[in-house]
């Protein structure tokens, strides 16, 4: 008489169960790999939208009240006169008392596709005298200071000097949208130079 055979199906039960626990491990390996490429890619900016890196600039009075108070004031877009900018994240570091719109196409390398760029707290520009010729823009003076690929204008009648940064090529909307902010959020102070005093 024969030994009773165990079930064919007890056979087989445990080799389906060693050959589940041996792929599980490999599958969550590889779930993983491909999530962490996936995330990975959408989680690089684009350096087109993605945060801008701007060069800092010595702004000795960026933490004042008053450039946190022009600071915060700012439209989100700007206006240049051919269109809306959009205002741009700054990449770490971030320049203290600094903000920029446009942007998106400066590797573009052209003057207009280059960013529009607001400094607050600048120390007196050394370009600026009692005959200095100013602009004034909605009741806000303004220093023209030309550079390559883009003028600077600077605040002369404020508490604070600040800066703006236009590319050749753009509008003048944004100093007009600039000065509707400056002139409300900064004091005036009299850029007249003193007359000079009585000789003895």
């Amino acid at each position: 008489m024969s030994p009773p055979r165990a079930p064919e199906l007890d056979r087989t039960l445990p080799r389906v169960l060693i050959g589940v626990a041996l792929a599980l491990p490999v599958l969550l390996v590889v779930g993983v790999l491909i999530a962490s490429q996936v995330l990975g890619r959408q989680s690089d900016p684009d350096p087109a939208t993605g945060p801008l890196a701007l060069g800092p600039v010595p702004v000795p009075a960026a933490a004042s009240a008053d450039c946190s108070r022009l600071l915060a004031g700012l439209p989100g877009d700007i206006n240049t006169g051919d269109g809306l900018l959009p205002r741009r994240a700054l990449a770490d570091p971030v320049p203290a008392g600094t903000v920029a719109w446009g942007g998106e196409k400066e590797a573009s390398g052209r003057p207009e596709d280059q960013p529009v760029v607001l400094r607050c707290g600048l120390a007196a520009p050394p370009e600026l005298g009692p005959t200095s010729p100013l602009l004034d823009v909605d009741g806000v003076d303004w220093l023209r200071i030309p550079g390559p690929g883009a003028t600077t204008w600077v605040t002369t009648d404020r508490a604070v000097f600040v800066g703006l940064t236009l590319p050749d090529g753009i509008g003048s909307g944004a100093i007009q949208d600039v000065s509707r902010g400056v002139k409300i959020t900064l004091v005036s102070r009299d850029t007249t130079p003193p007359a000079p005093g009585p000789t003895r």
